[in-house]
């Protein structure tokens, strides 16, 4: 009896480190996807001109200091720090996708939500995904790897940013 005991308490050990280790090796597949996926390239603000992504405000969208590109016309516009566009669509903004209850995700998404979004193109609020957003090529990732993108996500630190989404367009004189 003692040891069926033992064995148990060992088997549900074994099973919650997995569980564990599987958590963390989701996180990992997440933050690698998020790398090469680009995602820092039109959701982090950016502290030089090579691009690079503040460390400080990682993916937290679009700064509030950075301005909308003057529209013109037949032309597709970006701010100089990639975090805001014009185009034919009207202005668009990079989204805070950090875990921030109010300005980021946090509050607005759980898992099946994030995904439904990406495979959609649509946010819960029923919202379409503006351009440049490539959501019809990330919505082909399997659901594994949509879930390790959103539990990635979850784990950056949560930066305050609210973000408008999608003002009136900036059209110039002619």
């Amino acid at each position: 009896m003692k040891k069926g005991i033992v064995l148990a308490v060992a088997v549900v050990a074994f099973a919650a480190a997995g569980a564990a280790q599987s958590k963390v090796e989701r996180i990992e597949r997440g933050r690698y996807l998020v790398s090469i996926a680009g995602c820092h390239d039109c959701h982090s603000p950016k502290v030089d001109a090579m691009m690079t992504p503040d460390p400080a405000r990682p993916l937290s969208g679009r700064p509030l200091t950075t301005q909308p590109p003057t529209q013109g016309p037949n032309e597709i516009r970006a701010s100089l720090d990639f975090t805001a566009f014009a185009g034919p669509w009207g202005n668009s903004y990079a989204a805070n996708l950090t875990p921030d209850r109010e300005t980021g995700i946090g509050a607005r998404y759980d898992e099946t939500a994030f995904i439904k979004t990406i495979r959609t193109g649509k946010k819960p609020e029923g919202e379409a995904l503006a351009p440049p957003m490539p959501w019809p090529v990330y919505g082909k990732m399997t659901d594994e790897d949509l879930k390790a993108v959103f539990a990635y996500l979850k784990t950056v630190p949560p930066v305050r940013n609210f973000v408008r989404a999608s003002p009136a367009p900036v059209r110039t004189q002619h």
